[in-house]
C-alpha cells in the first residue's frame, strides 16, 4: 500500500526554513509542515489544507521541488511505503503562529494536548 505525503518548505525573510516539531504515536519528529494526501484530493489541495490546518496559515503553492524517488517504508506500518511530493510555498498573510527557536519547545497547550494524547494512548 502507498501512503503519499505532502509537504512544504517555507523559507522565511531571514532566509531559516520553516520546520513543525510534533509528538507523533509515542515519539517526537521534526518535519515540514504538511501530511497525508486524502482520497480525492491533489497534491497541490492537499498542502494547502494541512497549512491551514497545522498553522492557520493561507498560502501558494509554488515550484515542485522534489519526490522520492527510492523505497521509504512508513516507520509506523511497515505494510506501507511511503511517496514524500515536496513543494515550495510562499505565506499569502503574516504568520500567526508561535514560532520557536529552541527544538520542541512547546507551549502550555501544546503541552496539555501532548499529556492528553499521551494518556489516551497508554
Amino acid at each position: 500500500m502507498f501512503n503519499v505525503r505532502v509537504y512544504g518548505i517555507l523559507l522565511g525573510e531571514n532566509k531559516k526554513v520553516l520546520v513543525s516539531d510534533e509528538f507523533i504515536r509515542g515519539s517526537y519528529y521534526t518535519k515540514f509542515p504538511g501530511g497525508g494526501l486524502e482520497f480525492g484530493e491533489g497534491t497541490r489541495d492537499c498542502l494547502k489544507r494541512e497549512f491551514l490546518e497545522e498553522m492557520n496559515l493561507q498560502i501558494q503553492v509554488d515550484n515542485h521541488i522534489y519526490t522520492t524517488d527510492y523505497f521509504q517504508m512508513s516507520a509506523f506500518n511497515p505494510q506501507h511505503q511511503i511517496i514524500s511530493i515536496y513543494y515550495s510555498v510562499t505565506p499569502l498573510e503574516a504568520i500567526k503562529f508561535p514560532l520557536r527557536n529552541i527544538p520542541f519547545d512547546f507551549d502550555e497547550k501544546q503541552l496539555q494536548e501532548l499529556s492528553i494524547t499521551i494518556n489516551k494512548a497508554e
